[in-house]
């Protein structure tokens, strides 16, 4: 089903392109489309158009800023409304010990902390949970999910692309 999933996903992101893509890391971001897998979905479309550095800095660029948008709207829901509202999604899940342990990670470390969390599966983005309730500054909350989205994008994408591109 997955399979069936991101080949209608990449049909949809050939057709429709930047926006597209922007739409599908807002959901990424927002965990409503955490099935999707992005680490493959963000290299095949780079591989799938051919594209050049240029287009393949404008990917990264759109499919990060389309994430950070997507964490902040997760960020506003829990500040508006709190844990409960964002538990209660039937969409949503997400385990109490991981909103602690971001928890944890947003009161020792900060802006460090929301940098790191967006390395780490299953952690990505969760940090802004605690953050939205904590009313934790928007300023440098974009600064460290938008550098350290931009990085791990980046990092996929060269990893991915550089590897097809060495064996075929």
């Amino acid at each position: 089903m997955l399979e069936t999933l991101v080949d209608v996903l990449f049909a949809v992101l050939l057709y429709v392109g930047f926006p597209a893509l922007f739409a599908v890391f807002v959901l990424k971001g927002a965990f409503v489309g955490k099935p999707l897998p992005t680490s493959v979905i963000l290299p095949g479309y780079v591989l799938a158009i051919s594209a050049n550095r240029i287009e393949t800095a404008g990917i990264v660029l759109v499919s990060s800023v389309g994430y950070v948008i997507g964490q902040l709207l997760i960020y506003y829901l829990a500040r508006r409304e709190g844990l409960s509202s964002i538990q209660s999604s039937s969409r949503i899940h997400i385990p109490p010990d991981r909103i602690d342990q971001a928890e944890r990670w947003l009161e020792q470390y900060g802006g460090i902390g929301v940098f790191v969390t967006n390395f780490v599966p299953y952690l990505r983005g969760l940090i802004f949970v605690p953050a939205g309730i904590a009313r934790y500054p928007v300023s440098p909350l974009v600064f460290f999910a938008f550098t350290s989205t931009v990085i791990y994008h980046t990092a996929i994408v060269a990893v991915a692309v550089g590897a097809v591109r060495t064996i075929f």
